[in-house]
């Protein structure tokens, strides 16, 4: 039996799940306004109704609870893109993939990204994922892990296996970021957007005109880029000819 008078003991064991749900919630709201270091665990306890020793009950600590944030996201946001990453891996892990099918999946994992992104309940999550692009905390190692490096693989290897160039190049990388920005900017950079486009939010219609641009953009890119690995390649001499350029 816990003893209620140590610090980690349950502030209230009747409450179990919802409370931890409770904070979690809370932690999401408040740490992608604040961050880590600007949110206060009194903040926590009293935006989420629990009290204050409830965090390090469920939790361990307040760093404990952002972890846990983190984990939840992957889970929660990154869950209903995984379907589509596993597709992906798969398809370019198949050696008779087509250039078609390449180009599609292409089109497909763009889509998904940007309707991932566009979601308005990722507007606080994006906070928290882009603030540990500059200030990275131990949750740096599960977003990058679990969700960013997969969805980055995916787009390099669908952009080399399509165009034909060599695959982990560093060129690979840099042309899969280059896209995946492209996507970012509608979520990171979305009040700009908004203010452009005199749009009030984004919305079915809107999110779908911007999925339509967003997938021809992708795939643009894509046969420029393997337009130009053809156009690259030294042009076949059969062996006739060379036997005639000999003479």
């Amino acid at each position: 039996m816990r003893d209620p008078s140590h610090p980690n003991s349950d502030p209230d064991p009747r409450r179990g799940e919802p409370a931890r749900r409770a904070l979690i919630e809370a932690g999401i709201e408040l740490f992608g306004r604040r961050g880590l270091e600007g949110t206060t665990t009194r903040a926590i306890a009293h935006a989420s109704g629990q009290n204050i020793a409830a965090i390090a009950y469920y939790f361990g600590s307040k760093d404990g609870l952002y972890l846990a944030v983190a984990q939840h996201l992957l889970v929660t946001i990154f869950g209903r893109l995984l379907p589509l990453i596993e597709h992906t891996e798969a398809l370019l892990a198949d050696a008779r993939a087509t250039a078609p099918a390449l180009l599609q999946a292409l089109r497909e994992l763009c889509g998904g990204l940007l309707l991932m992104l566009t979601r308005e309940e990722t507007r606080t999550i994006s906070r928290i994922i882009s603030r540990e692009q500059t200030d990275p905390t131990a949750a740096f190692e599960l977003f990058y892990e679990r969700a960013i490096v997969r969805a980055h693989r995916c787009l390099a290897g669908l952009l080399d296996r399509y165009a034909g160039a060599d695959p982990g190049a560093i060129d690979s990388v840099l042309r899969a970021h280059i896209l995946l920005g492209s996507i970012l900017g509608f979520r990171l950079a979305s009040t700009t957007v908004l203010r452009r486009t005199g749009w009030q939010q984004y919305g079915p219609r809107e999110v779908a005109h911007i999925e339509r641009l967003v997938c021809e953009h992708a795939e643009v890119y894509a046969r420029a880029l393997r337009a130009k690995a053809r156009k690259a390649k030294p042009a076949h001499k059969s062996p006739a000819n060379r036997k005639t350029r000999l003479r």
